[in-house]
């Protein structure tokens, strides 16, 4: 009795989580050949009361409907849900060519019909195998039991939707592989460096079964491998290499019969044997962007709007003002520079904060980067921030196009008398300066005159005073020289102890992880990111910025690349250290890129 109440209880708790969406699909290949058989599947997620399938006039129907059920419970954090799905699948041949649609099958559950999508299906005529010239390359895989697998049975190509495209505009490169035989699976992928390109991965599901595709009247299995958004660096022919994949094909192989019950049954076995293949290289030809670039142009491809807001306009002298700008649409977003700003000379102003959130897609990258300036006035009065301009190049409408924000009045009043103000920054006032006094008191003592005639030139004073000059001139050309070196040696000793310095700090970041301290992490990899570069190029940590490091290290044949990841990760760890408590990133993720990026660093920069 007490477990048949624990089933009733069981039933009446899961009832309640199903879903009442009702999802009613149909699934076929996409293309067959004439004469071949396959299945066609409509899935149902709820029991039907009526289920009435189309009329399949191009097609015989060899088999079905066969039904089958199948179902599932999950317990989420006490949620339970119960999914069930109901199958219905018909055996069919297809019988001459052409381009056919099933139509739509309806169902009706609880008087209410529902209908799946019409399905298009192509036919293609059957070929009969033609023999395969033989390749000494392809000899030499037979000889590794690559038997009767040639260059068209299996092949990978790199597919661009653009050949011709300007710089900086974005193209989409495909990784697509094509089979005539069984995959298992492969051992290894070697994918292109596309150097003199910016590259950024499209997600897509992970390749798990290959689609069927009609490729030039042959029926292949295909998949897409990798999928990649590139923005081309520089004008000329790109060349995209080879990309290189060791595949796992399944093959059957008779063993030699060891005995007359081995010869009875006829054993056979399956293994997987390696096949090596590449595809061709790929040429792109970039076109250079068109002359007569706008002077607020720094190299942003694709379509743009802009939205620049002032989060004050009435401020007192040393309180903090934000203007934030802010790039929305389509394009190499990315590489976008900050939008040049023209402060007035009283505001003190710092390196903007960069805030991203794009997604990489086939139409580009799209969404948004956002750029923070902070800006303090020191000094009371009206002040106007003239408009801020920005351009960009569409390379659908091929021109350049402006974008113009609007004018910015701030209006600064006195501080109270001893008032600091919220952000203080040294000491920015005017110098005080002694000007002494225009008049002066009337000499009373007395007063020392000289014989007419006598000077000091070829005296023994005279003598005296230069040779000591002379000396003083010496002592201080020496001195000079000592500081220099020992100032040279000070800054090749930043230099040599800039990696280790690194360690350190980043060994106390390590502490502050294990103790689970983010606040307290996030300080310590900035300083040893921080640290590193000052000492490394011997900067002083307040004229640190992105753009003195940039022109530091142009001579030092540092990879760009490498140059991005550092200042992502910085950008990354501010953002961090006050983000809100329901953001999280992986502090060992962090931990770990700080010593791989620093580590390369030391490598490059010399």
């Amino acid at each position: 009795m007490k477990y048949f109440l624990a089933n009733i209880l069981f039933i009446l708790t899961v009832i309640p989580g199903y879903s009442e969406d009702i999802k009613f699909t149909v699934s076929a290949p996409g293309v067959v050949a004439v004469g071949e058989q396959f299945r066609l599947t409509y899935t149902l997620n709820s029991k039907g009361d009526e289920f009435n399938p189309p009329e399949f006039d191009n097609f015989y129907v060899i088999a079905g409907p066969s039904t089958s059920y199948n179902q599932s419970t999950q317990i989420i954090n006490g949620k339970v849900t119960r999914n069930v799905s109901y199958t219905y699948t018909y055996i069919l041949q297809s019988t001459r060519e052409g381009k056919f649609t099933i139509p739509p099958a309806t169902v009706v559950i609880k008087k209410k019909q529902y209908s799946t999508n019409s399905l298009q299906i192509e036919v293609i005529k059957r070929k009969t195998p033609q023999p395969q010239t033989r390749t000494p390359a392809t000899q030499s895989q037979n000889n590794q039991g690559l038997a009767n697998i040639v260059n068209e049975d299996l092949f990978v190509r790199v597919l661009v939707d653009k050949s011709n495209v300007y710089q900086g505009a974005h193209l989409v490169a495909t990784i697509k592989i094509y089979s005539r035989v069984n995959l298992s699976g492969f051992e290894k992928v070697d994918l292109p460096d596309f150097n003199g390109f910016y590259m950024q991965e499209i997600e897509i599901p992970p390749l798990k079964s290959l689609e069927r595709e009609n490729i030039d009247g042959q029926i292949y299995g295909t998949g897409v491998i990798k999928k990649y958004l590139l923005f081309p660096q520089h004008s000329g022919n790109i060349v995209i290499e080879p990309v290189e994949v060791e595949c796992l094909v399944q093959q059957t192989v008779r063993r030699t019969p060891q005995s007359f019950f081995d010869d009875f049954f006829s054993f056979n076995s399956v293994r997987n044997t390696k096949k090596f293949i590449s595809s061709p290289e790929v040429t792109i030809n970039i076109k250079p962007l068109p002359s007569g670039a706008p002077s607020s142009f720094s190299g942003t491809v694709g379509s743009v709007n802009m939205i620049a807001d002032l989060d004050k306009s009435s401020v007192k002298e040393n309180d903090a003002v934000t203007l934030k700008i802010t790039l929305k649409g389509t394009g190499n977003l990315k590489l976008a520079e900050a939008p040049v700003v023209d402060f007035p000379p009283d505001f003190e102003t710092y390196d903007p904060k960069v805030t991203t959130n794009l997604k990489a897609g086939v139409s580009g990258t799209a969404g948004s980067k956002t750029f923070e300036y902070l800006v303090i006035p020191r000094h009371a009065g009206n002040y106007r921030i003239a408009p801020v301009k920005y351009s960009f190049f569409d390379p659908d409408s091929k021109k350049y196009k402006n974008l113009t924000s609007g004018e910015f009045l701030i209006k600064v009043s006195e501080g109270e008398e001893g008032e600091p103000g919220n952000i203080v920054s040294g000491f920015t006032k005017e110098d005080v300066r002694y000007l002494g006094k225009d008049i002066r008191f009337i000499k009373t003592g007395p007063i020392k005159v000289k014989e007419k005639g006598k000077t000091l030139f070829g005296s023994t004073l005279f003598f005296l005073v230069h040779s000591g000059l002379i000396v003083l001139f010496l002592l201080v050309f020496v001195l000079v020289r000592y500081f220099a070196k020992r100032n040279a040696n000070v800054i090749l000793l930043r230099n040599r102890r800039a990696n280790k310095q690194a360690k350190k700090r980043l060994k106390s970041a390590g502490r502050e992880m294990r103790s689970n301290n983010a606040k307290g992490f996030f300080e310590e990899v900035l300083k040893a990111l921080r640290g590193y570069m000052s000492d490394k190029l011997s900067i002083p940590l307040s004229e640190l910025s992105q753009e003195n490091i940039r022109q530091s290290i142009e001579n030092k044949t540092v990879d760009k690349k490498l140059f991005d990841k550092f200042v992502e990760l910085v950008d990354t760890c501010e953002y961090a250290q006050y983000a809100p408590a329901g953001e999280s990133v992986s502090l060992e993720d962090i931990y770990r890129k700080a010593i791989k990026i620093i580590s390369k660093l030391e490598q490059e920069i010399r």
